[in-house]
């Protein structure tokens, strides 16, 4: 068989994101398959995690000057996220563009994986056309754990075209129940769409820990990764703080300067230098206690077996669940790590996760994707 190529969001400055793209690689590439992450990026992301804005408004002018206060946080950030690329992904020598087509992954390629990541999510910014693969193409089609998450798969946002680039996969698993349900009733066929845990989930915490950052803040902590940095989120972060008296830490997120000083006056604290994935691994290992209202947050708490609390976030004026994280939770059998703003004063902070248990259940889970998964590239 040639190659196999992977094909994700692994040029965003995310930090699931690129952790997920390493697990996937890894795990294939351990198996004894030669792999390739394909050097693909979408046209979004010259706009979504450029530093500054273009000077086309007073509005932009006025955010690139607040920005000033944090360009080298966002500049080391950057560059740390390029040489976690260099080091940890086999990258694809090849670097394809938006112009560039399906077809030409089969000169490379025996087999092409979509996923992992929200490349399925119709309504995310950096979704593109690339990753439904479009037309016959003579490689392997196989879509793992590519997550929907809120995203609607109706005529609204979806065509009979999209339909049929999907229904041509020769293997398709979805990350989360509510999304395999959506894809299912969209294709309107009898195809199997199977649900499947994100590639990070598939791997031992040793694999992680063996590239994570040197221990970072010496003294107990905890750890917030946020997403969104939703106030009810960071106000749960705040309490939780004063309740177990220890500092809360974080990575950064968020691109704006205005967001970044906010974080600031709540007592979040941020190192400056300190925001690579490897930084990531090293404060979600080291830490007492992990706060987040993200899926990868969720995922690495579990994965080093930590103590932790997904948090629900507020939005609106109403709750809103995250499909992912609510599914995961479900799987293990600790939904009630799943919390609100309002449970905190009844919380039992000292109160462990049975991790022989969890652990179990997640290697279990692991065991049947990576049968497969290595099937549907075999077949």
């Amino acid at each position: 068989m040639k190659k196999i190529g992977i094909l994700t969001f692994h040029k965003s400055i995310n930090y699931g994101s690129v952790l997920q793209a390493f697990a996937l690689s890894d795990l294939l590439s351990k198996r004894g398959y030669a792999v390739e992450i394909i050097d693909y990026e979408p046209a979004s992301y010259s706009i979504q995690y450029r530093i500054f804005e273009k000077n086309t408004s007073v509005h932009n002018v006025a955010a690139n000057i607040r920005r000033l206060s944090v360009f080298d946080i966002l500049w080391k950030q950057k560059k740390g996220f390029e040489k976690f690329r260099e080091e940890h992904l086999p990258l694809s020598a090849c670097k394809f563009t938006r112009a560039s087509s399906p077809q030409e992954f089969s000169k490379y390629y025996g087999a092409v994986i979509c996923g992992s990541d929200q490349i399925w999510n119709v309504t995310a910014k950096d979704c593109d056309p690339i990753f439904f693969l479009p037309g016959k193409q003579s490689y392997k089609k196989i879509a793992y754990a590519a997550s929907v998450n809120t995203a609607t798969y109706n005529e609204d946002v979806c065509d009979d075209q999209l339909r049929k680039n999907i229904l041509d996969f020769d293997y398709i698993s979805i990350r989360e129940h509510s999304g395999a349900k959506k894809i299912s009733h969209f294709l309107n066929t009898d195809k199997q769409v199977k649900v499947q845990p994100d590639p990070s989930l598939l791997q031992t915490k040793e694999v992680f820990a063996a590239i994570a950052s040197k221990r970072i803040v010496e003294k107990p902590y905890i750890f917030m990764y946020c997403a969104n940095y939703q106030e009810s989120t960071i106000r749960t972060a705040q309490k939780v703080s004063k309740l177990l008296e220890k500092p809360v830490y974080t990575v950064l997120v968020c691109r704006s300067a205005t967001q970044i000083a906010k974080l600031k006056e709540s007592g979040i604290r941020i190192i400056r230098d300190k925001n690579r994935p490897e930084d990531f691994l090293s404060f979600v290992m080291n830490s007492d206690l992990v706060l987040s209202d993200s899926f990868h947050g969720t995922a690495f708490s579990i994965i080093f077996e930590k103590k932790f609390f997904s948090v629900n976030d507020y939005i609106n004026g109403e709750y809103v669940d995250d499909e992912r994280i609510r599914n995961i939770l479900g799987e293990l059998g600790i939904l009630e790590r799943y919390i609100k703003e309002e449970d905190i004063q009844n919380l039992d902070f000292q109160k462990e996760i049975d991790y022989t248990v969890v652990t179990g259940k997640r290697l279990e889970l692991a065991e049947n994707a990576i049968k497969d998964i290595t099937k549907a590239i075999e077949d």
